[in-house]
């Protein structure tokens, strides 16, 4: 049985650890489609990338069809970058309109149209849930070699918490429920399983939106349980 993974850098089994304000990235010594393919048996190909986002992904699954062909399952995770912001240009000009780097409305779109493809091609898309965040971990990271008036620029434009990140998260999260609904793919919940933990942090990064090892083998276990 093959196993194929599209998504980004969770796909990837990317690792990020801060050291005072440099931040080192590695991988996991096993992605969670290493897990996966381990438990199933299987072939994998990761074709997860840093920082994709869905439009990217679906260039991926153009320039990869071939080398897809024979997959019985087709791992996708995206939403985490598509929902995200460029926040260097906020701190300049908070006072202008700023959108994600995905609309929600094109990321909803372009997600239908990666998972007719998978279909089309044979293969059972499973479309993953996002991984939730910690929103306060996160605006520390990305923001740390600020000085104060860009990290305040922030915040103002955020209306004056961090919980903003983290409902724009979870807006694309809930779009990824509805595009498994309306293409009839497979959709699981990997949010439920981390949240369940009330001290759901320890999963995650330094970053606050990368799982750690423990993270990566949980999100590995939901999957697993869905096809069992």
């Amino acid at each position: 049985m093959k196993l194929v993974a599209l998504g980004d850098s969770i796909m990837k089994g990317v690792l990020v650890e801060s050291e005072g304000e440099r931040s080192r990235y590695s991988l996991a010594d096993k992605s969670i489609v290493e897990c996966c393919a381990e438990k199933l048996g299987g072939e994998s190909l990761n074709l997860g990338k840093m920082g994709c986002t869905i439009e990217a992904g679906e260039r991926i699954l153009d320039r990869y069809l071939d080398k897809m062909s024979g997959a019985r399952y087709v791992l996708l995770e995206y939403g985490g970058n598509d929902s995200d912001y460029n926040w260097q240009e906020i701190a300049e000009a908070p006072e202008k309109e700023h959108f994600p780097r995905t609309r929600l409305e094109v990321f909803e779109e372009v997600y239908e149209r990666v998972i007719n493809k998978i279909k089309a091609m044979g293969a059972i898309p499973l479309v993953l849930s996002l991984p939730p965040m910690d929103a306060e971990r996160y605006f520390a990271f990305f923001s740390q070699k600020w000085e104060e008036g860009f990290r305040a620029n922030v915040m103002r434009w955020l209306g004056g918490s961090t919980n903003t990140i983290m409902s724009g998260h979870e807006l694309y999260n809930l779009a990824t429920m509805r595009v498994a609904q309306r293409t009839g793919a497979q959709w699981i919940d990997v949010t439920s399983g981390l949240l369940k933990d009330h001290n759901y942090r320890a999963y995650l990064c330094d970053d606050g939106i990368h799982p750690n090892e423990r993270g990566q083998r949980m999100i590995a276990e939901a999957v697993l349980q869905s096809l069992r």
